[in-house]
């Protein structure tokens, strides 16, 4: 079974790999999310909602951006980044997109010591020399971000000319039940109810998934 420290490593590697321009902040920032997902407070839904609304109409209206072939990107510890400017020709709704964002950071609290265990992966990795950056380049950006009290931050601004990242991290499991979103969004078109029955063995994720459509959808639940 691989351990906790050798999946960050893979998901470091693989990101500095797919992004080669990624600086030391931007590695931060993953292993950060990778701990503490969007490491955001939702305290208010709706406000969330206009933020990724006027966000994703922003990407729309860039006709010169490159889209992302991807949804999602996978940072680790169950959590992937959903790419905004992928999911236009996917039917998904944003109220939807916005749920599973609300969700994933009101059930993803991570753990400070875990974090700066984290923090020791990436270091073992420049030293190692898997990763384009010195461990004395990491510890110093660390020691005035740990003076900080090791707050959310941004990508760099490198990172964001070369890549433009929008996205919302998201539990896997929306990654997993992508298309069954997409198909009730659909359906949700042109109707206004939509009945979905979950026929499963025992022991299969019936129970989980209806809790989720449930906290996507705030609908009602039967079960035998």
């Amino acid at each position: 079974m691989i351990s906790d420290g050798d999946q960050l490593q893979e998901v470091l590697l693989w990101h500095q790999q797919r992004y080669p321009r990624m600086q030391i902040q931007d590695l931060v920032k993953l292993a950060y999310q990778n701990e503490f997902a969007g490491g955001h407070m939702i305290a208010d839904a709706a406000i969330s909602l206009q933020r990724l609304r006027a966000e994703f109409q922003a990407i729309a209206g860039n006709c010169s951006g490159e889209k992302p072939d991807e949804v999602f990107v996978g940072i680790g510890n169950g959590l992937c980044r959903l790419q905004l400017a992928a999911i236009e020709s996917t039917g998904i709704h944003l109220t939807t997109v916005n749920q599973f964002f609300v969700n994933t950071a009101r059930s993803r609290h991570g753990d400070l010591t875990s974090f700066e265990h984290k923090l020791e992966v990436l270091r073992a990795c420049c030293q190692a020399g898997s990763l384009p950056h010195s461990p004395a380049d990491l510890d110093a950006f660390l020691l005035a971000y740990r003076a900080q009290g090791y707050p959310a931050i941004s990508h760099s601004a490198v990172y964001r000319d070369h890549y433009k990242p929008a996205y919302r991290v998201v539990d896997s499991v929306c990654r997993d039940h992508f298309a069954l979103f997409c198909r009730i969004d659909a359906l949700l078109e042109s109707q206004d109810t939509v009945c979905i029955a979950i026929d499963s063995p025992s022991g299969s994720g019936k129970s989980a998934l209806s809790a989720l459509l449930g906290q996507v959808y705030d609908c009602n639940l039967w079960r035998p």
